[in-house]
Formats: C-alpha cells, sequence, structure tokens
C-alpha cells in the first residue's frame, strides 16, 4: 500500500469515527456553549466617573479567561494615562473614542476612532484616551481586566477610596 493511500485511508476512518461518536449528541447539546446576548440583557456598572461598564461574555475578573466588555458614556470623559496586564482589544460600536500612547495625557497625540475603528494595546503599554458623548466601544481581551493608572493621583475612584 502507497503512503499516500494510507494516510488518506486513516484520514477517513478518523473523520467515520468522529461522526459516529457524535451521533447520539442533541442539536442542544452541541449548541450549550453559544451565548446570543441583545443589548438589553446587558447590566450596567460604573467604571470610572461618567463611564459604565457591562459585561457582555467571560468573567472579565477571572485570571486566564477571555472576556468581552463594553463601555460607554454619557458625557465626554478623559481617561488618564493606564496600563493594563495583558492586551486590550477596542471596537468602537458607537459615537468616537480616541486613544493614544504614552505616559502624560497629550490631546495633540490623540487618534480618533469611529464606529468600527479597532485598536490593540499591548500589555503594559501606558495609554491614555477621550471618550465622546454617547460613545460605546467593545473591549475583549484575556482577563483580569485591570488598571492601573501612570499617576495614582489621577485615579478618578482615588476620592471614593479615602
Amino acid at each position: 500500500m502507497s503512503r499516500r493511500a494510507l494516510v488518506t485511508g486513516l484520514g477517513a476512518i478518523l473523520v467515520a469515527t468522529l461522526s459516529v461518536a457524535m451521533l447520539p449528541m442533541s442539536g442542544r447539546a452541541l449548541a450549550q456553549d453559544h451565548a446570543i446576548v441583545t443589548p438589553d440583557q446587558l447590566t450596567w456598572k460604573p467604571l470610572i466617573p461618567g463611564v459604565e461598564v457591562a459585561v457582555v461574555s467571560g468573567d472579565p475578573d477571572k485570571k486566564g479567561g477571555l472576556y468581552v466588555i463594553r463601555i460607554r458614556t454619557k458625557d465626554e470623559v478623559r481617561v488618564p494615562p493606564h496600563w493594563h496586564p495583558t492586551d486590550e482589544h477596542i471596537t468602537v460600536l458607537a459615537g468616537s473614542f480616541w486613544v493614544a500612547h504614552g505616559e502624560k495625557y497629550d490631546a495633540s497625540k490623540l487618534t480618533e476612532l469611529k464606529p468600527g475603528g479597532h485598536s490593540m494595546v499591548p500589555a503594559r503599554l501606558s495609554h491614555f484616551g477621550m471618550h465622546s458623548v454617547g460613545n460605546v466601544v467593545e473591549v475583549y481581551g484575556e482577563a483580569p481586566f485591570v488598571y492601573t493608572f501612570v499617576n495614582p493621583e489621577d485615579d478618578p475612584n482615588k476620592a471614593k477610596k479615602q
């Protein structure tokens, strides 16, 4: 038997075995991991003053898992320089979000992202931004979703902690 015939035969056996093994599974069992989330199902909570966050999927607090969150604002909100321990993927869904990297806030460096715009911020890269009035961004990455402000005095939640 040729090598090609042997590989083809083994491939066919593997496909047949997997097909038979999956026959007892109902369509419902196969779909258990499929999740659909509509905007009205989101629970919004304060993140920093003027900014709310909602979990779309995953657990942003559970280390090593994947998460998807949405962040929205009602007013224009400036986000001071900060960094995250994991890569941050940001996609604008509505409005505009301006982003730049650096350890000091410098509005002249900001790049506007409009709906459909995306930014990937590498882990530990200091960056800052500005949310437009009524914007919504979707952020995904590997948990935990935590942020450390470059200058602790810039932490907008600091007043709450004291």
